[in-house]
């Protein structure tokens, strides 16, 4: 039972600097930390695009091998290599979508931290 409750505390346990809370928060450290989200989605991008093609090429090929009368060499052949085809796909698309997504919510949070930074250096800040 110990084991349980330190386990519970150590997991909510919260950090309070994250992957993009620099120590510093400058024009430059933003713009490095953006060029990295950029290339990290573009990447992603990259990725996701042929995996998503290559997928569909692979459905397509088990499609067309399935509805063949005869299963004949051909079909199988068919089959086989639709199903490698979307598996590679697969291997390829999903990496590619998470890269893709995790960099444009760092692109995203990086442009709002700009954002605040500019409204913070000309003076209009706003308190709660």
């Amino acid at each position: 039972m110990r084991w349980l409750l330190a386990l519970a505390l150590w997991s909510s346990l919260a950090h309070a600097e994250g992957k993009l809370a620099p120590l510093r928060v400058d024009e430059a450290t933003l713009d490095k930390a953006y060029r990295h989200a950029r290339s990290r989605r573009n990447l992603g991008i990259g990725l996701a695009i042929p995996g998503v093609t290559s997928t569909l090429l692979g459905i397509v090929l088990i499609a067309y091998g399935t509805n063949q009368e005869p299963y004949i060499y051909s079909e199988i052949a068919e089959l086989v290599s639709g199903g490698i085809i979307a598996g590679v796909g697969l291997a390829v698309g999903i990496p590619g979508v998470v890269l893709w997504t995790q960099g444009q919510d760092e692109m995203d949070v990086i442009k709002w931290r700009r954002r605040q930074l500019q409204l913070t250096l000309n003076g209009a800040v706003f308190r709660f």
